[in-house]
């Protein structure tokens, strides 16, 4: 019986192993990001909302599949600009909420761009990050990505309390939608190993239950 305590109990430190933060879209919610920047009151002229390829408005620009399960049923946040909409400098804008950034962690995120058109690269959608100052991480200019696209980010220079956001400038006087999945901020890939572990990549209940783990494997020894 302590054998097979033991092994649910090794199961669920498995099981804890936590990423600084992730979104995928499939709950049906925003993972608490919000419709602006957390610590500006400016709010965006056109909002993301959660959509899948079957139920999303405007069909002839959005994409047709989520890019987590490439499914019509999957979701993933959606952001419209209508043909002749008022133009800021903030057109939209979706920020994670504030979270510990771990050491040795990147952004991964899939991305969709497309507009009615195709003329000048006009749509620029740019990724900042707030923790004492504020800084430009990445940045694409285009009219159309040609379907999903994804890319990593690194934030090794970075740490602390942060929040990212998504920034939307559309092309003035263009009909444009952008689409948001798979946003993950984890220990860059080419730092994890299957050898030895990260321990910035492990959240304080793993540490506790390795604590708990010792102290079950040393009653079992005294036994």
């Amino acid at each position: 019986m302590l054998l097979i305590s033991i092994f649910i109990l090794f199961s669920s430190i498995q099981g804890h192993v936590t990423l600084d933060f992730s979104c995928n879209f499939e709950d049906e919610t925003m993972c608490a990001m919000q419709n602006s920047i957390w610590f500006d009151p400016q709010l965006p002229l056109h909002n993301f909302t959660i959509v899948t390829g079957e139920n999303v408005p405007d069909k002839a620009l959005a994409p047709t599949t989520d890019h987590t399960y490439n499914t019509s049923s999957g979701h993933y946040a959606y952001w419209h600009q209508p043909l002749n909409s008022l133009h800021t400098d903030m057109d939209g804008c979706l920020s994670t909420p504030i979270f510990e950034l771990q050491k040795q962690s990147c952004l991964t995120f899939a991305y969709y761009i497309k507009s009615l058109n195709n003329v000048r690269n006009g749509t620029l959608l740019f990724i900042r990050i707030k923790e004492i100052h504020q800084s430009t991480l990445w940045s694409v200019r285009t009219d159309d990505t040609l379907g999903w696209q994804t890319d990593e980010v690194p934030l090794i220079s970075h740490s602390g309390n942060v929040t990212i956001w998504f920034t939307i400038m559309a092309d003035l006087g263009n009909s444009v939608s952008v689409a948001l999945d798979d946003i993950n901020v984890d220990i860059c890939a080419r730092y994890r190993t299957t050898t030895t572990p990260i321990p910035t990549g492990y959240s304080t209940r793993l540490v506790i239950n390795t604590f708990l783990l010792i102290i079950v494997l040393l009653l079992f020894i005294m036994n």
